[in-house]
Parts: structure tokens; C-alpha cells; sequence
């Protein structure tokens, strides 16, 4: 019997659960916010490897072929997901960096985003129940790719605080790059709630502006 309906599951046959993520779309609009929010309510309560494109559908009462419109895959949608959360970061600290805010606050934000990322129910399903994902994830080669690209996207905040003398006039590219890498390292590898603020502010203090 043939149909037209979507076959539920990974390509090429590969296992599911593996996570495939080498560059973030851009922002999704508000439309797909109902798919996206029950792509994470379900990754949340099942786990990665075993979400389905038909649990994702079911948790949003619509059929197979109508959540097919919308994103194409259970790799899509965690992209579109990574989007959407990184781009919220990104406006909060852009709102910032033009606000004239100081070191302090940079130092809080980059701490606030640790802890907010370590505490979505997404990550910390990822982090304790599944980090083999997450660990193969982060060996593969697609991980530098990423970086790439979130360093690109930051960098205009970043050169925005070197302009207001938050931080020390440098390269603005390299040093978006090492904000990433410090927060994605704090996110993979989380320190004790208690050492996150003085490890961060350990880190970072080097590139802030003392005065003159």
C-alpha cells in the first residue's frame, strides 16, 4: 500500500538521537513558536533519541503531514529550536551593549546565560540523561563550524562594548570567539553554581576595560 505520508524517523538510516547541528538557521518567526514549543515539551519528557516527528505532532493535535509543512525534520526543528533560543540571548545582549552597561553587568550577562541555557529543561535533559549525544555532538567536526557562525553574529555586540569602553579595544572577532568558547565550555562542562560567578569573571576579567 502506498502513501504520501511522511516516513517517521532518521535519514540514510542513521540511529536516532544523533544530534546534527553545523549551522543555525535563521530566526524562526512567530509561526512556528507552537511547533517549536512542543519539539522542546517533548524532547523534555521523552529524550532526544526517542522524539519523534509523530510525538511532535501528536503533542500539537495535528496530523503527521501538517507538521511536515512546517519544519522537515526532527534535525530542523532542533536547529530552528537553537535558533530561536540564541537569538533571544543575542537581543538581550545587543539591548545591552548600546545601554551603555558596565563591566559588572557584561560580567552578569554572560553569567546569566550560562545558568539560563544549564536550567532549560532541553539542556538538562541532554546534559543528564542523554550526554552521550551531546558528547558526540560536541567531537565532531560541525562543532568549529558553529562556533564560526555564532561568533559572526556576536561580534557586532562585541564591537559595540569596545566602542563604549567596556571592553579593551582589540580584535572584536577574536574576542567574540572567546566568549563563545568560554560559554560553550561552561555550558558542556558546568562548574559548581557557587565557583560559576568567579570562574567567569577569572576568565573574562582580562578582557574588560579598567580605565585609563
Amino acid at each position: 500500500m502506498t502513501t504520501d505520508e511522511p516516513v517517521d524517523g532518521p535519514p540514510s538510516g542513521e540511529p536516532r538521537g544523533v544530534l546534527r547541528l553545523e549551522r543555525l538557521p535563521p530566526r524562526p518567526g512567530p509561526e512556528l513558536d507552537r511547533v517549536l514549543d512542543a519539539v522542546e515539551r517533548c524532547i523534555t519528557r521523552y529524550g532526544l533519541r526517542r522524539t519523534s516527528m509523530s510525538d511532535i505532532a501528536r503533542e500539537m493535535g495535528v496530523a503527521r503531514t501538517t507538521l511536515y509543512r512546517q519544519v522537515s525534520s526532527l534535525d530542523e526543528a532542533m536547529a530552528l529550536v537553537s535558533s530561536r533560543r540564541f537569538h533571544r540571548f543575542l537581543d538581550k545582549l545587543l539591548e545591552l551593549s548600546t545601554d551603555g552597561f558596565d563591566a559588572d553587568a557584561f560580567i552578569e550577562v554572560i553569567i546569566r546565560s550560562v545558568r539560563m541555557t544549564l536550567a532549560e529543561p532541553v539542556v538538562h535533559r541532554l546534559l543528564h540523561d542523554e550526554p552521550e549525544i551531546l558528547g558526540s555532538f560536541l567531537t565532531s567536526g560541525s562543532v568549529a563550524a558553529l562556533v564560526d557562525q555564532i561568533t559572526t553574529l556576536i561580534t557586532p555586540a562585541v564591537r559595540a562594548a569596545m566602542d563604549s569602553r567596556l571592553i579593551r579595544t582589540s580584535d572584536p572577532v577574536m574576542a567574540a570567539g572567546w566568549i563563545v568558547r568560554v560559554v560553550l565550555v561552561l555550558t558542556a562542562v558546568p562548574a559548581p553554581d557557587d565557583e560559576l560567578e568567579a570562574t567567569v569573571r577569572f576568565v573574562l576579567a582580562p578582557m574588560l576595560h579598567t580605565g585609563d
